[in-house]
């Protein structure tokens, strides 16, 4: 509507001293967008978004972003391969907030076709290096979440025992879960800056190479496993393009474990998506994840041969996960919205924030027993669905 990117407009000008715009266009996607955008030309051509939260929880992740951004300083920026979206202003009060962003232009990846041998795989897997490979002292001294190896492992084992608490984890996935948590050689690694939430939504791309990385409100020093989790739903000669290029290029020795712990974040989303729907008292979620939870089971019991532990390969081949995910597609009540609708895809580790404005999340390793948050701001909490956080809709 004009009306909204015309509003839109008059707050960028009241956050941003001396902004001229030229044009309002509407960027906003979706009847339940966490947030309204619109995309405004300046006088000088340039093009800049303005992102309006309509919830506290996205009120949250754009005071979260905000602060993020502000830590990758331009000496930071200087050693990514990729362009990051710079804070023009922002606007809080009791009435209203909004944040005013440089636009980064491009195709979000996950509206590409991924081949395998392709320049834009050598492109990612470097990208993710790279974010891997800033330097820790500004991001912890900044106040970001910071989690060693020990408090990742004890937060995916509260992962596990908060679904086991509910009654409804299969004790198939108990025991696999549980035995990864136990292996210890799974949990030797070094904890480096991360994204803290990457999808290939998150990624801007002119088709051949990262171009952006959207969505930095997760920012932090954790796993590195964690900005990988969502391999697990690409073709398997694409996921080892991307892990290929990124072993090349990661700092530190050789991670082992990577990509075990990777498919252990990406099964423990269904886990958390079981843990936002007895929160939330919702039926529906429940069952989601439910008959997700099942349908892996099954695909283990057709599979048994190796476990989630050492140095083995995942229980499921690609091709199964894949068939995993189109089953869930198929079970999804049409009228659940987007961040539900790929919620309950969570092997892929692409699920996305509920656009019908349940809160937003962030991780397992932010549980309320281990102390990885040493931000006053950074107050999310982690009892609602796994997602991604920067849309296509608003944060470009």
């Amino acid at each position: 509507m004009a009306e909204l990117s015309l509003e839109l407009a008059a707050l960028a000008v009241a956050a941003v001293p001396d902004l001229d715009v030229a044009a309002a266009l509407e960027h906003t996607y979706g009847a339940h967008g966490d947030f309204d955008a619109a995309l405004l030309t300046l006088t000088d051509g340039e093009t800049i978004i303005a992102r309006r939260p309509t919830s506290s929880a996205a009120a949250q992740e754009q005071l979260a972003d905000v602060r993020a951004l502000a830590v990758l300083t331009p000496g930071m920026r200087s050693r990514l391969p990729f362009q990051v979206s710079e804070v023009l202003g922002s606007l809080a009060d009791q009435r209203e907030r909004v944040a005013v962003y440089t636009y980064l232009r491009g195709i979000p990846a996950d509206q590409e076709t991924l081949e395998p041998g392709t320049l834009f795989l050598v492109s990612l897997g470097r990208a993710i290096a790279a974010i891997h490979s800033l330097p820790k002292g500004p991001v912890e001294a900044a106040g970001m979440p910071t989690l060693t190896a020990p408090e990742a492992r004890q937060a995916a084992a509260q992962t596990i025992a908060r679904a086991k608490e509910t009654g409804r984890l299969p004790v198939t996935l108990d025991r696999r879960w549980s035995a990864a948590v136990d292996d210890d050689s799974l949990w030797q690694f070094q904890p480096t800056v991360i994204h803290g939430a990457l999808g290939l939504s998150s990624i801007i791309t002119d088709g051949n190479q990262v171009r952006g990385v959207l969505g930095w409100s997760d920012l932090r020093v954790g796993d590195p496993a964690r900005d990988l989790h969502w391999i697990s739903s690409l073709d398997g000669a694409i996921a080892r393009g991307i892990l290929d290029e990124y072993t090349d290029e990661a700092p530190g020795t050789v991670d082992r474990q990577l990509r075990q712990r990777a498919l252990l974040y990406a099964e423990l989303e269904l886990a958390r998506w079981l843990l936002h729907g007895v929160d939330a008292s919702d039926a529906e979620i429940i069952s989601d994840a439910e008959g997700m939870l099942d349908s892996l089971v099954d695909r283990i019991h057709r599979a048994p041969a190796q476990p989630l532990v050492h140095e083995t390969l995942p229980v499921l081949d690609i091709a199964e996960v894949q068939e995993l995910l189109k089953e869930a597609a198929g079970r999804r009540p049409t009228h659940q919205s987007a961040a539900q609708d790929t919620g309950s895809a969570v092997l892929t580790g692409l699920v996305h924030r509920a656009d019908s404005g349940v809160p937003a999340d962030v991780h397992p390793d932010d549980s309320p027993e281990v102390d990885v948050d040493h931000a006053a701001e950074d107050d999310l909490d982690d009892d609602t669905p796994p997602n991604d956080f920067m849309r296509t809709d608003s944060r470009r």
